[in-house]
């Protein structure tokens, strides 16, 4: 399977991290075919239609869900790091293949083996979400070993989606349905908009193949 990790390239933390995460893959033997990719950055952004808030709480009347501004100084990055995942959903659809898609924090604790999917599952994470998802340990508590629909943590009207976005596989059919849903509803963050209401084919697999590095956010900051 091919493997690419979303690398700011002008900036040294961001390689040093995605050498980690594919040096993490070489170790544990992974079965990728693992390569850096080119982020996007505030400065490559195309115009998109950005429809989740930047400021102020907001109920989003075409999907009936409640969103909630993400702490960023900067919105661009937020939008560049949507992008980065955006044209890797379409890279998907291009290649006709499953793809994983990694963050430069992701890091491989055991080796990874693609698990055998039913058809109604259209892309999972195999990153724990112990440190890297909103009340975590609720989240993992409530997982059991192969493949688990996201759970409930918060309210049904939240985005309710997969333990960050440092480590998933996706489809093709389900890539072309994420991009086609983006823009029917508009741009959300990439976390976002694969939540569980507007994409029921999204899984967690545990036990985990990755967890994250630790680092801090190169969006937020």
């Amino acid at each position: 399977m091919k493997a690419y990790i979303i690398t700011i390239i002008k900036n040294h933390d961001s390689l040093n991290y995605a050498e980690n995460c594919l040096q993490s893959i070489k170790n544990t033997d992974s079965e990728l075919d693992a390569q850096i990719y080119l982020a996007s950055t505030p400065e490559s952004i195309f115009d998109v239609n950005w429809t989740w808030p930047l400021s102020g709480k907001k109920s989003c009347t075409k999907t009936n869900l409640f969103l909630t501004p993400y702490k960023t100084v900067d919105n661009n990055k937020r939008i560049a790091a949507a992008q980065s995942h955006y044209r890797l959903w379409k890279q998907c659809i291009h290649i006709n293949e499953p793809i994983m898609i990694l963050e430069h924090d992701a890091l491989f604790t055991r080796k990874f083996e693609a698990p055998s999917t039913t058809d109604d599952v259209g892309a999972y994470s195999i990153n724990d979400p112990r440190g890297a998802t909103f009340k975590a340990k609720d989240y993992h508590n409530k997982l059991k070993e192969g493949f688990n629909e996201v759970p409930w943590v918060t309210k049904d009207q939240i985005p309710q989606g997969m333990p960050g976005h440092s480590a998933y596989v996706i489809k093709p059919w389900a890539a072309k349905e994420i991009v086609n849903k983006q823009n029917e509803i508009g741009w959300w963050p990439n976390d976002a908009i694969m939540c569980k209401q507007i994409c029921p084919w999204v899984r967690v697999y545990k036990p985990y193949f990755t967890t994250t590095q630790g680092i801090k956010s190169t969006t937020s900051k």
